[in-house]
């Protein structure tokens, strides 16, 4: 029973993550921002600031309008010792150029956790 309880939880983490990077790449602000804590840091290339979800949403908004996202690949994720956080490193192909994505989470990727997301050129 603990083993398909587990599988099971194991299976919706997953579900959550790959649910917001597919939110990113069709540019679904509405499930973006069910990720979003109430306040961020966020950061496209060196502009880093410490924003509401509304702005950074926004902030989002504009750099997705300018790069169509066409594939995410998460490369790399780690997570905290004691599980309370964890971070996931894509990479964003986009019609123009190649982006390194940081999402940091307080606990597993879900809702109301992601509490940074920097944008850099790959």
């Amino acid at each position: 029973m603990a083993v398909i309880f587990l599988t099971v939880a194991s299976q919706l983490l997953a579900q959550n993550e790959a649910a917001f990077f597919t939110a990113l790449k069709s540019a679904d602000y509405a499930t973006m921002e069910s990720y979003l804590e109430e306040n961020i840091d966020f950061c496209v290339f060196e502009d880093q600031q410490i924003l509401n979800k509304k702005a950074a949403l926004s902030k989002l908004k504009t750099f997705l309008s300018n790069y169509k996202v066409l594939s995410v690949e998460v490369i790399h994720k780690g997570t905290s010792k004691d599980k309370s956080s964890q971070y996931k490193v894509a990479k964003i192909t986009t019609s123009k150029e190649v982006f390194r994505l940081f999402v940091y989470a307080s606990g597993e990727i879900g809702s109301k956790t992601v509490k940074e997301i920097r944008v850099d050129k790959f």
